[in-house]
């Protein structure tokens, strides 16, 4: 089929105005829409999952009304607990990384030393029965013992936890 040539730039247009939404809302729009409706959905389910305190009707986490770990000492008594007898705590670095509105934030550099396996069911069980404090970084390095000339493992963990600010004046 030839068209004339007067219409052809008509018919280009018509196209273009038949094809451009066409290909935005196939290539591009329709998953974007589909996953904010998701996400919508998704959100209305949480809402309705969500458990409120009956005084504020506000929720808190879990986690920050459980005791604090960290600071006190708690953390290293779980490890020494909970670790096999290979695995040894060489270094514990408690300190207070953020306070602000009302929460802090607890970090512990936690350094142990051990056989690998040892060391990773330290880990999975430190995450398994702590859940108050979560682990963040983990760091794996070997080193020569200076008297033995032994090469030993060092994992180090940085573990942090979130706890309300009471003021007891």
């Amino acid at each position: 089929m030839n068209l004339p040539y007067r219409y052809r730039g008509l018919s280009l247009v018509g196209l273009l105005a038949l094809l451009l939404p066409w290909a935005a809302w196939h290539f591009a729009l329709s998953d974007t829409f589909g996953a904010w409706r998701e996400c919508g959905r998704l959100e209305r389910r949480l809402d309705a999952l969500a458990p409120t305190t009956p005084a504020t009707g506000a929720t808190v986490p879990a986690a920050v009304e459980a005791p604090e770990l960290i600071l006190s000492g708690g953390l290293l008594d779980s490890v020494r607990r909970f670790a096999p007898a290979g695995v040894r705590a060489t270094g514990y670095v408690p300190v207070t990384t953020l306070r602000q509105d009302g929460i802090e934030i607890h970090t512990a550099q936690l350094t142990l030393t051990g056989p690998f396996t040892e060391l990773l069911r330290t880990v999975e069980t430190l995450e398994r029965r702590l859940p108050a404090c979560r682990l963040r970084s983990a760091g794996w390095q070997t080193a020569t013992r200076p008297r033995t000339r032994r090469t030993q493992l060092t994992l180090t963990l940085y573990i942090q936890q979130l706890t309300l600010i009471t003021e007891s004046k």
